[in-house]
């Protein structure tokens, strides 16, 4: 594979040293006046691939004039012979021109956008061009297109386009070059990807490996594909051309961010590591997009961006449940490891994160992966597990800065293991030697090391200032649901325990419960019960009762601490030689497939979502001139820029506008307060007061509607509160109204 790459790199390189030297260039001489007359002098004089809307705001630098103008000239190849077509879609007035002959006329005053076309006989050869454009007002738009003979309309190729006249076979041995150069650059990016996957096929040889060293390969294999299943179906949910995951970290975040290299004050509501990850997994497509083979920004593209991000989410899942089973294995035995990896893959909000671009789970995969470290380094205290755990823990933190709570009182498990083996050992003043320890030392230096490193400190002091502004303020205060009163940490200690409930249903939250209380009662798992509960505590006290407030996302951390104590309880209960062991056997397999029918709720709501039927039911009613109007952001629609859309926020725009269609989430309405504008419009469209009825109204039925204590979130009314969790905005009612007169 490195010997493909290096020839397909070569081959590159040569194609594009022969690119360089070609003197026939792409596209077309463009000059824009800043007028809308096409007269002297010229603003810009550049050579743009081709005549289209992008090159427009481009040669304006984004932003341009009211009123302008702009000419194309040059040569068009014609590499067969025939009848063709050329035609513009515009905003203002387009003309153009072959061979001296007028083709296109679109400067006709009328509604706009606006096309027109031409047809003429065009012999092989090349053949002069020439394109003009005037802007009166409004938004820039030009679409140069053409077609032979019965084919559809395109946009014309910069490749057949070119700003001084050559001779037929110098121009067809260019273009012949430039199609292999973009070929082989295809070529070396695919390989480059594929090397990739092969390295990562490695890997998991190796994670086989160890599971079959460890004589649990064959329980694994089946607990990780079924999770892979759970976290794999709906993956594809709102793609193309939607974003309906609340606060997923989307491509053109990752890409912005990636543009300003991270520094010089860029900063974001989350740490930067994730973004890293992501820059890096893009990077093929951003390569293909710098060597102009991609568009990105199309919808296409943009969706497998999308997909990217989310196959993150997936592989840290993964990798997550390993780093369960071997946390498991340590704390309890291999085969308590392997019932806690199976009870956490089905906690209900992993597998709606383990398929989303949020960072709940890769955070929460760097959590799983330190908690390995820190059973090992509490066992061995050796540098080497010491350093792991503080690497883990710091990337954790620099994934989601939640993730600090975990830590706050494992230094003190750590310092209390080393105070106990000196003064086994008969040191003196065992403490003093505990606290001043080189290995804590180093641990601590490497944390920081990384922590300053992935913050970018040396090149973006001010983005860092700048984010824990964001989080210590308006990114945390505005979303506080219970007072810092006794009362008010009682009613959230309620809510956060209900939450854990509610993420794996009553069956599996008891199951875990019980492993809590065998620990406990355990002399001898006694000590790695106080290790493992030191996270959750100090993650409650110092996270969950600071901000006062909480999502079930919030305890995945805790959920995945349970599940090791509900793998200790099935290992238990399933012990051989008990009373009862097939009675033993049905019950596990009842309490684990009710709990897989929980978590395949989200997958079955995701792929059914209701959002699909109600673009179908759009599709089939709103024309392509009929005005959809909404409300709220767009992640909580369906995916409507399909249609002519617009936000329509108050009853005032609601008349002007006069949208032939109005849709709203009917979910998302009920915490509006009716006293704002926008809580008026929704009361006077539900009353039929606004000149709108009600034409459609549709949620997708909840599935298995026979299994007792089904997620509340994705199958009750949401009429409920407070909101805890996101999981409401799968499947949401959607009221579709029409106007009346």
């Amino acid at each position: 594979m490195k010997r493909v790459v290096f020839v397909t790199t070569c081959l590159v390189a040569l194609l594009a040293a022969g690119d360089r030297l070609d003197p026939i260039r792409e596209g077309l001489i463009g000059t824009y006046y800043a007028n809308a007359s096409w007269s002297d002098p010229p603003a810009a004089v550049i050579r743009d691939p081709q005549p289209s809307t992008a090159r427009l705001t481009a040669a304006w630098h984004g932003a341009p004039p009211p009123r302008f103008s702009a000419t194309w000239t040059g040569w068009l190849f014609v590499s067969r012979e025939g009848s063709y077509t050329l035609a513009t879609v515009s905003d203002a007035g387009s003309w153009v021109y072959v061979d001296g002959e007028a083709l296109v006329d679109n400067g006709a005053p009328g509604a706009r956008p606006r096309g027109a076309s031409g047809s003429l006989a065009l012999t092989r050869g090349v053949h002069a061009i020439y394109v003009r454009y005037a802007r009166e007002d409004g938004s820039p738009r030009l679409d140069l297109l053409w077609a032979r003979a019965g084919e559809p309309l395109a946009p014309i190729p910069a490749r057949s386009l070119t700003p001084r006249r050559p001779s037929v076979w110098s121009f067809a041995l260019s273009a012949l070059m430039r199609q292999s150069l973009g070929a082989a650059e295809r070529a070396w990016v695919a390989t480059m990807v594929i090397w990739a996957l092969t390295w990562a096929w490695a890997q998991i040889k190796k994670c086989k490996a160890w599971l079959e060293r460890e004589h649990v390969w064959r329980l694994m294999r089946w607990i990780l594909a079924a999770s892979l299943l759970l976290n794999v179906v709906g993956i594809w949910w709102g793609l193309p051309g939607g974003s309906w995951a609340p606060d997923e970290l989307t491509p053109i975040l990752v890409m912005d961010g990636a543009a300003r290299w991270f520094a010089h004050g860029w900063f974001d509501r989350y740490p930067p590591l994730q973004f890293y990850l992501m820059t890096a997994a893009f990077s093929p497509l951003l390569l293909l997009q710098w060597l102009g083979q991609v568009d990105l920004s199309a919808a296409t593209p943009y969706a497998w961006l999308t997909l990217v991000s989310r196959v993150i989410s997936v592989a840290g899942g993964i990798g997550t449940l390993l780093a369960i089973y071997a946390s498991g294995a340590r704390a309890f035995g291999a085969r308590a490891g392997v019932f806690a990896a199976a009870a956490f893959a089905c906690v209900i909000p992993f597998v709606y994160y383990a398929k989303t671009a949020n960072l709940d789970v890769p955070y929460l995969f760097w959590f799983a992966l330190s908690l390995v470290f820190y059973l090992r380094a509490l066992e061995s205290l050796t540098p080497g597990d010491l350093i792991g755990f503080a690497v883990c823990a710091t990337l954790a933190i620099c994934t989601k800065d939640q993730a600090y709570g975990l830590y706050l009182l494992t230094p003190f498990a750590i310092v209390e293991r080393m105070w106990r083996a000196n003064r086994e050992a008969g040191t003196p003043r065992p403490l003093m030697r505990a606290l001043l320890d080189r290995r804590l030392a180093l641990a601590a230096a490497v944390a920081c090391l990384i922590f300053v490193a992935v913050h970018n400190l040396a090149f973006n002091v001010r983005g860092f200032q700048e984010h824990l502004r964001y989080i210590t303020g308006g990114g945390s205060e505005t979303y506080r649901d219970f007072e810092p009163t006794i009362g008010g940490r009682i009613a959230l200690l309620r809510l956060s325990v209900n939450l854990v409930r509610a993420s794996w249903g009553w069956p599996m939250f008891l199951v875990s419960l019980a492993g809590v209380a065998v620990a406990s009662l355990t002399p001898r798992h006694r000590r790695v019960t106080v290790w493992l509960a030191l996270p959750v505590v100090s993650y409650y006290l110092g996270f969950i009762d600071v901000v006062l407030y909480n999502y079930d996302r919030f305890m995945l951390p805790v959920c995945l601490v349970l599940s090791l104590f509900a793998g200790l309880a099935c290992d238990r209960w399933l012990s051989p030689g008990g009373r009862a062991r097939t009675w033993r056997h049905a019950s596990a397999v009842v309490v684990f497939a009710v709990t897989w029918l929980y978590a395949a709720t989200v997958d079955l709501v995701m792929i059914r979502d209701s959002r699909y039927t109600v673009e179908q039911w759009l599709a089939g009613h709103a024309g392509p001139t009929d005005r959809v109007g909404f409300v709220f952001p767009p992640q909580y629609y369906p995916r409507l820029e399909r249609f002519n859309a617009t936000e329509i926020t108050s009853l005032e725009q609601l008349r002007q506008a006069g949208p032939a269609y109005y849709v709203l989430n009917a979910d998302y309405a009920l915490a509006e307060p009716t006293g704002t504008g926008i809580g008026r419009l929704i009361a006077d469209l539900q009353n039929g007061t606004s000149g709108y009825s009600l034409a459609f109204r549709y949620r997708q039925p909840a599935p298995w509607p026979w299994l007792p204590g089904a997620p509340r979130d994705l199958v009750s009314d949401r009429n409920n509160g407070p909101v805890t969790s996101v999981l409401r905005h799968i499947d949401p009612w959607y009221e579709v109204f029409r106007r009346s007169n």
